[in-house]
């Protein structure tokens, strides 16, 4: 008997996955052996779950599939990528826990202790990264010659990977000693061996086939950090050879922003800490009604306000005004899901986007408060692929989660929350960035490098600054939308959105270049080739470089 073909679930996003235990599972249909049924349990979950695997191993979170599995997924994958000639996904530092570690975790959350501990978490948070002990090079030195020349490189000249023969010729400029020969007598080692300890710091990442040097993000975050701390005149030594029309790209924007604007100091006797309500939040008037009553039964004093961002946030008034934009955003955004509206980002990308939008608002903490309302949507969808959304929003995002019953017990916390926050907040000094120094394509950076230059303060901003930075439209860079475009292909992450942007800056440029290409089969590979050079995380891979060219170079859909 054959084997029956496998129909691929359109809600699975990991085809490729699939296919395969649907082949091993049809493999062993007529032995009716238990194997059969091992596969056919593993398929079903597979089939449910709508997120994209970096690697096979990830796929342990599912229901029926354990270790073997997944080692014989890894195997196959491997071979499929030496078929394909594309290196093989690397496994995650980081990878997705276990069922029972994330129950577990998520039942500690359950706990009210829990909540101190992440204010206080949050406090200790703060505390580390006002003292952040990055490593910086000594100036002229092998290592801070070669992040100087890979950062030229990828900033300046869009080049994000070099061989060593062209890094050590590029690096040579900014270092007092030789790459190719010992410093004398008394010294065995060349400039060149600095490259290990950045390779052991994570600063810069080594690739294969033939040997490319790049920078990683911290490396990246420490060249900027070395530029932007230098003096003038080590700056415009290091960088002599640079096109004068780029010297003034390398001085940051945010940099000239921080030398001219002076701050809005709050002293702790002049405001007051109330909680915003975004009036979209609750739907229905009478629910509406009996959350801010019920808010305001308990002493919490609120603002119900069309939100930009955000479901509930927490502000500081001065005492007596009523005049909102002036307000004083502290660091603390609360996003509000029912189960059933989890469900529904997760199926129609929302919930990308969302987290994505987050991770834009410089927002120090950022919470996912989700409500067990309606589980059966939940069963129905496949709580595989709900716990693996909730475990991805704190491992991967590193946003703080709280599960409740219903909505009273939202409630509770959000009134926990306020005293604790009024406890954090009302006894300190409060400094904000005023309006019209703040835009938003430099506002990340900027506060990045207020909290490196006053480690001893945390610059807030505005409501009306809020507002602004966070819209969906108002102020949205080419770049912001470019990206939102391409990240709505399932399996473009915004890493990988980010690496085909720096190739193809618009997207009236992406198509040009496709339509400069002559031959099908070069339109199709046209992405991976640009984004050969990148990390490996960066990379495109066939699959989703055709996928790129079916989208934009359709005639119809």
């Amino acid at each position: 008997m054959p084997p029956k073909k496998i129909k691929e679930t359109a809600t699975c996003g990991n085809p490729l996955f699939l296919k395969w235990l649907g082949e091993w599972m049809e493999s062993e249909r007529a032995t009716n052996n238990k194997i059969y049924y091992t596969y056919k349990k593993a398929y079903e979950s597979m089939s449910k779950y709508p997120l994209p695997f970096s690697h096979p191993s990830e796929a342990a979170i599912l229901n029926g599939i354990g270790p073997g599995i997944c080692q014989k997924l890894e195997i196959r994958l491997q071979k499929h990528c030496e078929e394909i000639g594309q290196p093989m996904p690397q496994r995650l530092d980081e990878s997705i826990k276990s069922e029972r570690n994330v129950r577990k975790r998520n039942q500690q959350e359950s706990n009210d202790y829990n909540e101190e501990i992440m204010l206080n978490g949050a406090k200790r948070k703060n505390q580390k990264t006002s003292t952040p002990k990055i490593y910086i090079p000594k100036f002229r030195s092998g290592a801070y010659a070669i992040l100087l020349a890979l950062y030229k490189s990828s900033e300046v000249n869009s080049i994000s990977s070099m061989i060593k023969t062209d890094l050590i010729k590029e690096a040579q400029q900014y270092c007092d000693y030789s790459f190719d020969m010992p410093n004398g007598k008394q010294h065995f080692y060349t400039a060149w061996n600095s490259m290990k300890t950045l390779l052991e710091k994570d600063l810069v990442y080594k690739s294969s086939s033939p040997i490319r040097f790049s920078l990683t993000e911290a490396g990246l975050t420490v060249a900027r950090q070395m530029v932007l701390t230098a003096s003038v005149q080590e700056c415009s030594s290091s960088f002599k050879d640079i096109d004068d029309r780029n010297e003034h790209t390398i001085i940051s924007a945010s940099n000239i922003q921080m030398s001219t604007f002076d701050p809005i100091i709050w002293t702790p006797d002049i405001f007051e800490v109330i909680l915003v309500l975004d009036t979209r939040e609750v739907k229905l008037k009478k629910d509406r009604d009996y959350i801010q009553e019920t808010l305001q039964q308990r002493g919490v004093k609120i603002s119900v306000r069309n939100l930009e961002l955000g479901d509930v946030i927490w502000v500081a008034r001065k005492n007596g005004s009523f005049i909102h934009h002036e307000d004083i955003v502290l660091d603390y955004i609360v996003e509000r899901k029912r189960m059933d509206d989890l469900i529904g980002s997760i199926k129609d990308g929302r919930f990308r986007e969302q987290r994505f939008r987050l991770s834009k608002s410089g927002a120090g903490q950022i919470i996912y408060l989700i409500e067990d309302y309606n589980l059966e949507k939940a069963v129905e969808f496949g709580m595989d692929a709900v716990k693996t959304a909730m475990s991805s929003i704190q491992m991967l995002n590193g946003y703080f989660l709280k599960r409740t019953a219903n909505i009273d017990q939202s409630i509770d916390y959000l009134v926990r929350m306020t005293k604790m926050l009024k406890n954090i907040y009302e006894n300190k000094t409060l400094y904000a960035i005023p309006d019209n120094a703040i835009y938003r394509n430099t506002f990340l950076e900027m506060k990045q490098n207020l909290t490196l230059m006053y480690p001893d303060r945390n610059y807030h901003v505005t409501y009306s600054s809020y507002c602004d930075l966070n819209s969906k439209s108002r102020n949205l860079t080419l770049k912001d939308t470019f990206i939102k475009m391409i990240m709505t292909i399932k399996g473009i992450s915004a890493d990988k959105a980010a690496e085909i942007i720096k190739k193809y800056p618009t997207p009236l440029k992406l198509v040009q270049e496709f339509n400069s290409i002559s031959n099908e089969d070069d339109k199709k590979k046209m992405i991976m080739a640009a984004c050969e050079s990148a990390i490996r995380r960066k990379r495109i891979g066939p699959t989703l470089s055709e996928k790129m060219y079916q989208i934009w170079c359709a005639d119809n859909y």
